[in-house]
C-alpha cells in the first residue's frame, strides 16, 4: 500500500468524525463552564500524582530485579489485565465506609487506576533509556536531588514528562463510567456532561461538550510545550552563566571580592 493513500486514510479517520461534532450554532452554558472547570482540576490533580507516584514507581523498578520487583510489576499492571470498572465495584463499596464516594477526592484515587500503570511504564522505560551509569553520573554532579531534577534528570526526562501528561489528560476525559459510579452525578466531568446529552434531544450542548473534549487535550499539550520549552532555555542560560569565565569574573567584581 502506498505512503500517499495511508496518509490519506488516516486523515479521514480523523478528521471526518470531527466534522459531524462541530455545532453550527453555539450558546453560552453557565453549567458548562462550571463542569470544565471541574475537569481541568481534575486532570492537574490526577496528572500530577501520576507524576509523583509513577517518577519515584519507575526510578525504583528501572534498576533492579528479583522476584519482588517482578510482583510489583505485576501488582501494578493488574488493572490492565482486569477491568477497570470490576475493581471499581470494590472501591466503591470501601469509599461509601470511608465518605470518599461522591467526592472530588474519591473520584480523583480512582482515576489513577487506569492511569497509573501507564505512568510507572513510561517512567521505567525513560529511566532504563537514561542507563544506570548516567544516573550515577548525574548524582556525582549534584547532590541535591531537586537540583538535579531541575538541571539534569527533567530535560533529560522531557519525552517522558510529556508524554505522561497527555496520557493521563486523555484517559481521564475519556472515563464514563468510573466518574458516574464513584462521583455519583455530583462530581461532573465533561464525558459525563456530553453522554447523556447525545442520548437526548440536546445535540447542540452534546456537541459543545464534544468540542471541549477535543481542545482541552490539545491545550494542555500547547502549554506543557511551552512550559518545557521554558524549562530547558532557562537551564541552558544559568548553566551557560555559570560556565562563562568572563561573566563569572564580572560578578566577582561587582561583589567587590578580588581572587589571585
Amino acid at each position: 500500500m502506498r505512503p500517499t493513500l495511508v496518509k490519506s486514510l488516516l486523515i479521514g479517520l480523523i478528521v471526518l468524525p470531527l466534522i459531524g461534532v462541530i455545532p453550527t450554532t453555539w450558546t453560552w452554558n453557565p453549567r458548562l463552564l462550571d463542569t470544565v472547570t471541574t475537569t481541568v482540576l481534575m486532570i492537574a490533580a490526577v496528572t500530577l500524582l501520576n507524576h509523583l507516584i509513577g517518577y519515584a514507581a519507575g526510578k525504583a523498578i528501572a534498576f533492579r530485579t528479583g522476584r519482588l520487583i517482578r510482583l510489583m510489576e505485576l501488582l501494578i499492571s493488574l488493572p490492565l489485565f482486569l477491568p477497570v470498572l470490576l475493581l471499581s465495584f470494590g472501591l466503591y463499596l470501601t469509599w461509601i465506609r470511608l465518605g470518599l464516594a461522591d467526592q472530588f477526592l474519591g473520584v480523583l484515587l480512582v482515576l489513577l487506576l487506569p492511569t497509573l500503570p501507564y505512568t510507572i511504564r513510561i517512567y521505567t522505560n525513560g529511566f532504563q533509556a537514561l542507563g544506570e551509569q548516567m544516573m550515577e553520573q548525574m548524582i556525582l554532579i549534584q547532590p541535591n536531588r531537586f537540583k538535579r531534577f531541575f538541571f539534569l534528570t527533567g530535560p533529560m526526562m522531557r519525552s517522558s514528562l510529556q508524554s505522561v501528561t497527555l496520557l493521563v489528560t486523555v484517559i481521564a476525559l475519556s472515563q464514563y463510567a468510573l466518574v458516574a459510579l464513584i462521583g455519583g452525578g455530583v462530581v461532573r466531568m465533561i464525558a459525563l456532561e456530553a453522554f447523556p446529552l447525545y442520548t437526548g434531544n440536546s445535540l447542540v450542548a452534546a456537541k459543545e461538550a464534544t468540542i471541549w473534549l477535543i481542545a482541552l487535550p490539545f491545550l494542555i499539550y500547547f502549554v506543557q510545550l511551552m512550559v518545557f520549552s521554558s524549562w530547558v532555555r532557562l537551564v541552558r542560560r544559568l548553566l551557560d552563566g555559570h560556565n562563562n569565565p568572563a561573566r563569572n569574573e564580572d560578578i566577582w567584581k561587582e561583589k567587590g571580592v578580588t581572587r589571585d
